[in-house]
């Protein structure tokens, strides 16, 4: 029996059509006079300060976001607290004020309950007499409405805090808010990108699994060798699957799982159904959302090849981009109208029956790429589909696996 070749997977592969490109990096130095260089440095620290707090506020942000808001805005120290503790303190004074200490906190913890922003004189902080610390000012972190912790910035005792301090405390807070903000929404997103995902394993037809282990049995007295190669890669094919923490993999991962289900289409179909694999090598290693291409497949194969005689073709591509990269599955089948193409790539249509795996993946696509990117689709009734994608190398947002 013919076999799918498996050369991760490398069958007539595409022209790379990469472009040369010049790259020119500004130098620090130069830039014209130390006006124009203070003005890099001060927008380099702002974006040090604030971002650290896109991946939400714990002690490792919260140590990272200190440092560089010390160094902004040219206090004694900064300490940066949650709804319970300080989390992080920097500069002068760490030995004794340092994460955890409550008599810093408690000054935090004014500014979170007023949901303002809060001066305290000097001594207020520390009782001890060599402690260098005088004035403080202290202002609120918000996600949206809800407070999530505070900003504080300690002075020494012979520099008075100032309504320009208190401003730019504000504003330093105001732009570690929005972060976190951000973080937040990361987190609602990541969290509905995986029910997307156990939504679509729930929906892989557990006729596939029933036809397959009924095609293995058929073979264990004439192939037993055969039977039992097919039950390892039922088996690999089932943990690929049912991996329910991840919602991202490589590219690689998904072409070899694809590989593996045709190979156990192939052995309830023969020879009737051949498959081309068409792959930049340059592309494997590149993260996508998980079971982006498997559905499409098992689509071609079910909703396609299976109402139609003869042989059935179905072709997977991976093209190099540049920054993107170009993936489809076409097949020979029976094709699909106007109507159910309308209904799958409009934002909250009805796919109707036979194509909610479909309309699942559009709308993770959209979710974690954007709107501008989502499924091409191409076909006429008994001419065949083609369903393709770009998806971009490299994304903020979205998490390697």
């Amino acid at each position: 029996m013919h076999r799918i070749p498996l050369v991760l997977l490398t069958t007539q592969p595409f022209v790379n059509r990469r472009r040369t490109r010049r790259s020119w990096r500004p130098s620090r130095w130069a830039l014209a006079n130390p006006t124009e260089r203070s003005v890099q440095d001060t927008l380099r620290l702002t974006y040090l300060t604030a971002r650290p707090m896109r991946e939400g506020l714990d002690a490792r942000s919260a140590a990272r976001s200190a440092r560089a808001i010390r160094e902004l805005v040219g206090v004694a120290a900064v300490a940066i607290t949650d709804l319970k503790e300080v989390l992080a303190y920097s500069g002068i004074g760490h030995r004794h004020h340092g994460v955890g200490d409550l008599q810093v906190f408690e000054i935090g913890e004014a500014a979170i309950r007023t949901g303002g922003s809060r001066a305290s004189r000097s001594g207020l902080v520390c009782d001890r007499l060599d402690c260098p610390i005088g004035e403080t000012v202290a202002v609120p972190l918000r996600a949206g409405s809800e407070v999530m912790g505070s900003l504080i910035l300690l002075r020494l005792k012979d520099q008075p805090v100032t309504l320009g301090l208190i401003r730019a405390a504000r504003e330093v807070a105001r732009q570690l808010s929005n972060q976190l903000q951000l973080a937040e929404g990361d987190v609602t997103r990541q969290e509905l990108l995986r029910a997307r995902t156990v939504a679509l394993r729930a929906q892989i037809s557990p006729h596939f699994a029933y036809n397959t282990l009924t095609a293995i049995g058929s073979m264990v007295r004439r192939d037993a060798e055969r039977a039992r190669e097919l039950l390892i890669q039922f088996a690999e094919f089932s943990r690929y699957i049912l991996r329910n923490d991840r919602i991202n993999t490589t590219l690689s991962d998904e072409l070899r799982n694809v590989h593996t289900y045709l190979e156990l289409q192939r052995a309830r179909h023969g020879d009737r159904l051949e498959v081309v694999f068409r792959v930049d090598p340059e592309v494997l290693p590149i993260t996508i959302p998980m079971l982006l291409l498997q559905p499409l497949v098992e689509n071609a194969v079910q909703h396609g090849l299976e109402r139609r005689d003869g042989i059935w073709l179905v072709t997977i591509d991976a093209e190099d981009r540049d920054d993107d990269v170009y993936l489809s599955v076409s097949d020979n089948g029976v094709g699909m109208a106007d109507e159910a193409i309308a209904s799958i790539t409009a934002s909250g249509g009805d796919p109707g029956e036979g194509s909610v795996g479909l309309a699942n993946i559009q709308e993770r696509l959209r979710s974690t790429y954007g709107e501008h990117y989502g499924l091409h689709i191409e076909s006429e009734p008994g001419s065949g589909t083609r369903v393709s994608m770009l998806i971009p190398k490299y994304r903020a947002g979205v998490i390697q696996p």
